[in-house]
């Protein structure tokens, strides 16, 4: 079950970013799928690795995409980035033994993130 869906809604307009954004998402329900299905500890763990890569490789090729393009937010738009980041490094710190359900609750917390972030920043970014 998706903790959330692509929609054309969540286009930025700008194809790399788009696809990035997508495999943002899909990441992001492979985790959630992680935790709800009761999968061991590390492999919920493993899923979560993941998305912090892809978090951290996607920050910086948008951050880099941004200088190209001269965006003039850039500074703050990093400053949003790693508060994900930071986030993301907060659930990796949970103990593996922890409540799932505080894994699950501090994930729908990043999924509203970044949908807002794609949403508010993104778009303001690529326009």
């Amino acid at each position: 079950m998706p903790i959330t869906r692509w929609n054309t809604d969540l286009s930025v307009g700008v194809e790399k970013l788009d696809t990035d954004h997508q495999q943002l998402i899909a990441t992001m329900n492979t985790v959630f799928d992680a935790l709800l299905q009761g999968n061991s500890a590390s492999t919920a763990r493993k899923a979560l690795l993941t998305l912090q890569e892809y978090v951290n490789d996607h920050f910086l090729r948008e951050e880099k995409w941004m200088l190209k393009n001269a965006y003039v937010e850039l500074d703050r738009h990093k400053q949003e980035h790693d508060a994900l980041r930071q986030h993301v490094a907060r659930l990796l710190e949970l103990p593996q033994h922890s409540d799932d359900q505080l894994a699950v609750e501090m994930l729908v917390v990043l999924r509203d993130w970044l949908l807002g972030h794609i949403a508010r920043s993104d778009r303001a970014a690529a326009h």
